[in-house]
């Protein structure tokens, strides 16, 4: 092969590799990084006890922290709409609802959030965090982007994004830990250079792990009011 050859195949095979996702990174986003406790908290921690009676009234929070690259929509709102109906035919909800802004503030910490919750009658908390990654990457096709056509009409871009969702259901009197439930969800797209964003693949998982999150949540609450009937 000639030299001249050898040297236009580099940026194809580089072009072509993707890194994948630092899932540890994500982890510790969603988390914000606090992991560090004292003995006093892990004594009050254990002196908790669980009062829940049902059916409760629910209130939900959906933590806007992020970097910027995406937000909570209303469609996500609707998404969690048949787990709400589902936990009152249930008879586990009496009410599922989500906390006015106006009682949050912008950056609320745990206990603004109960004493929001207390406010508008709930008895539990959901409080919900999501965590967003992409991974950007061409395929052999971005060759073609040497013409200003190419880039907007040769789909030879790629966005994955991975997107990750925590909830935990705290008791609003006493902050006891019901249930936590994790969900994930991926989004792909491919298009060319100048019509590609990130922020569609994030939608796109983000879609996915709000369904997977409802869907699991379902089953943890189930599981809850069954062992408060025993």
């Amino acid at each position: 092969m000639k030299a001249w050859k050898a040297f236009l195949l580099v940026p194809i095979l580089v072009a072509g590799c993707a890194h994948g996702f630092d899932r540890a990174a994500l982890q510790e986003r969603l988390t914000d990084g606090s992991l560090q406790v004292s003995d006093a908290a892990i004594t009050e921690a254990r002196s908790m006890k669980p009062q829940l009676k049902l059916p409760c009234r629910v209130a939900y929070y959906l933590n806007p922290a992020g970097r910027g690259d995406w937000r909570w929509t209303p469609d996500d709102r609707a998404v969690l709409e048949p787990l709400a109906a589902a936990l009152v035919k249930d008879g586990i909800a009496a009410d599922v609802f989500p906390l006015p802004e106006m009682l949050t503030g912008e950056k609320p910490n745990f206990k603004d959030l109960r004493v929001a919750a207390a406010k508008c009658g709930a008895d539990v908390l959901l409080v919900i965090n999501g965590a967003a990654q992409t991974d950007s990457y061409k395929n052999p096709a971005s060759m073609l982007y040497l013409t200003i056509v190419g880039g907007y009409v040769v789909p030879g871009s790629h966005v994955d994004a991975l997107f990750l969702m925590e909830g935990c259901l705290f008791d609003v009197d006493n902050g006891y830990v019901y249930a936590g439930t994790q969900a994930e969800g991926e989004g792909k797209i491919i298009r060319p250079t100048f019509l590609i964003e990130e922020k569609d693949a994030i939608s796109r998982a983000k879609t996915q792990a709000v369904a997977r999150f409802s869907e699991e949540l379902l089953t943890r609450m189930r599981t809850l009011a069954g062992n408060a009937h025993k």
